[in-house]
């Protein structure tokens, strides 16, 4: 009985260390996918992906009247690669960051909240300025990462503030 009550808490105990260490290292993966996600690196996060990857972010459908939903790792892919195509030189903003403010993860999820810095392009506002319009928003990023790839990334951005942010910047 002392055994079978020993090796059942030995069995608990690894079986939760487990669990713990399977979510540390969602985490570093979350964190590193970021890391390349502020650096506009789509080649680097696309390595994070499982090939039948899901994004979306419906904050940014209600925001732009498009959907922004892919499925697959490359059409994700081809999606975050084009988003500044030919805007910029090598389709990359001249200033992009995400300022990680607070990570957790519970189980596959790991949910980022942060604030999206980013250089957006004067073509975009065509003739109404020539100045550098700069963003930062509040963003949410949910990944769910199953056997060390992301099978889902849902972002959440704060495009209200976005649009406030651009008016208080581009001449009328």
């Amino acid at each position: 009985m002392k055994k079978t009550l020993t090796l059942t808490l030995l069995l608990i105990i690894s079986t939760l260390s487990f669990g713990q260490t399977n979510e540390n290292q969602n985490e570093k993966l979350a964190l590193a996918y970021m890391q390349a996600y502020g650096k506009w690196d789509f080649d680097t996060m696309k390595t994070f992906y499982a090939d039948a990857i899901h994004f979306e972010d419906p904050t940014a459908k209600a925001a732009f009247q498009q959907d922004f939903v892919f499925d697959g790792k490359e059409n994700v892919y081809q999606f975050f690669k084009t988003v500044f195509k030919d805007k910029f030189k090598n389709d990359k903003p001249p200033y992009v960051n995400f300022v990680i403010e607070k990570v957790f993860t519970s189980g596959n999820h790991t949910i980022i909240n942060s604030t999206f810095e980013c250089v957006l392009p004067n073509a975009w506002f065509q003739e109404k300025t020539n100045e550098t319009i700069l963003v930062a928003i509040p963003f949410v990023t949910i990944l769910t990462i199953e056997k060390g790839k992301i099978t889902q990334h849902i972002d959440y951005g704060n495009y209200t503030k976005y649009f406030e942010q651009i008016k208080a910047q581009v001449k009328k």
